[in-house]
């Protein structure tokens, strides 16, 4: 059993006890508590200074853990009925614990412990429209709870909207960096290539917070490929995407995707200029100032990692391009290229989004200009074109993709009014 398995499991036990919630269980497990057990031994004075405690409250929790043989004295009925309800939940008896925790909830809406128990026998149910309603009261609740969060997104990943769980589990995070369940959640999605034929020969897609490489030589579709996976992403499933060109002007880049047949104009969830979900940031601009102006002192990967972290924290960020990788090193001088380039991924992978970084290929077999890119990155995808006569063809291939199965054939790509499909056996 996991670290966060065993923590869930102990402040189920803990709810057990008279009058303690999520907010007062998480409360005695942060204050060192590992089992009824341990707190049962431990001092009133400890007890009394978690949150939510006080001297009273916790000579009643150690008189019920030692009750010395005098008489417990006599629960509330709403707290008879959260008992009576564990019971029935303990012994299979979904539908009458059910309707002891309704009870409950009819004379305290608030109440966690209710709202827990009926989200967990609807989710056991597979009835997880109501353990989503369930759970999303509780985390109303018990604001401070990363389980409720976790426990949500598991209601609502099971219905099949993944950006909404996927939502739940960042936000568990954010109250809890170390939940490791919400943490493996999130490592566990694929993000779709939206290549008719390609994600059914990697695991379904693209682990999720990976830094990709797009590589390829001039005219081989790079940013044609990244902006369609960002685009059918803020457009079917409505994830936050940020599109940097520090090559191609903006407004060159939304004519040049529309001719190829993607509806910029017309897709409700993907506004040009406005934050939706596609974003476009044009710094092809502020490249050209620079260099015919060159500000000096200026670390030009340090000011674009940190506006991209204001830009998540302000609008929210789910995928992330930066086309290209070249202009980049264009505007930055490398003193120690190996050194500089693994914080520069690292600060990638620290940003918490999946990332496609757009590269030209120097010559055929080196995927970045220091020869170092392709082992820092997480996964490489080679876009590359072969003549035929008068004709020059289109492939994909995926070479590398860490923890993935996948095909290291290259594919015929066919791009067709917005559609990107590979010619596969």
């Amino acid at each position: 059993m996991s670290d966060q398995a065993n923590k869930e499991a102990t402040l189920k036990e803990f709810m057990t006890l008279p009058g303690v919630g999520v907010s007062k269980a998480k409360a005695l497990y942060d204050s060192g508590f590992a089992s009824l057990a341990q707190l049962s031994k431990a001092k009133c004075e400890q007890i009394a200074r978690c949150k939510g405690f006080n001297e009273k409250s916790a000579k009643e929790l150690l008189h019920h853990l030692n009750p010395d043989g005098e008489p417990k004295p006599k629960a509330s009925k709403e707290e008879a009925l959260v008992q009576s309800g564990l019971s029935l939940y303990g012994e299979g008896k979904w539908g009458q614990a059910l309707q002891e925790m309704d009870k409950v909830l009819a004379e305290n809406p608030k109440n966690d412990r209710a709202l827990l128990i009926k989200g967990d026998i609807y989710f056991e149910r597979e009835r997880f429209d109501r353990a989503e309603d369930a759970y999303k009261q509780l985390s109303d609740v018990a604001q401070d709870s990363d389980m409720a969060l976790v426990k949500l997104g598991d209601a609502i990943m099971k219905q099949g909207r993944k950006t909404d769980g996927e939502e739940q589990y960042a936000k568990a995070l954010a109250l809890n960096p170390e939940n490791q369940d919400a943490q493996d959640r999130l490592e566990s999605q694929r993000i779709m290539t939206y290549v008719s034929g390609l994600d059914e020969r990697m695991d379904g897609g693209i682990p999720s917070r990976y830094v990709v490489l797009v590589a390829g030589r001039a005219g081989s579709m790079k940013s044609s490929l990244v902006f369609n996976i960002l685009y059918n992403h803020a457009r079917h499933e409505h994830r936050k995407s940020l599109y940097i060109t520090l090559e191609q002007g903006r407004k060159s880049l939304i004519r040049h995707m529309s001719k190829l047949g993607f509806d910029v104009a017309g897709t409700k969830n993907l506004v040009i200029n406005d934050i939706e979900d596609l974003v476009v940031v044009d710094m092809a601009r502020l490249r050209k100032e620079a260099t015919l102006a060159p500000p000096t002192g200026v670390d030009w990967i340090n000011s674009l990692l940190t506006q991209i972290k204001k830009y998540k924290e302000a609008f929210g960020c789910d995928l992330l391009a930066i086309d290209s990788l070249s202009a980049i090193y264009s505007l930055s001088e490398f003193k120690n290229p190996r050194a500089e380039l693994f914080m520069f991924f690292e600060r990638l992978r620290d940003l918490g989004v999946t990332v496609f970084l757009i590269t030209e290929m120097p010559d055929k077999e080196v995927f970045g200009q220091y020869g170092v890119e392709e082992f820092l990155a997480d996964g490489i995808m080679h876009l590359k074109t072969e003549k035929y006569g008068n004709k020059a063809n289109l492939f994909l291939g995926v070479v590398k993709m860490r923890e993935t199965k996948h095909d290291r054939d290259y594919f015929p790509l066919i791009v067709e009014k917005g559609n990107f499909q590979i010619v596969a056996d």
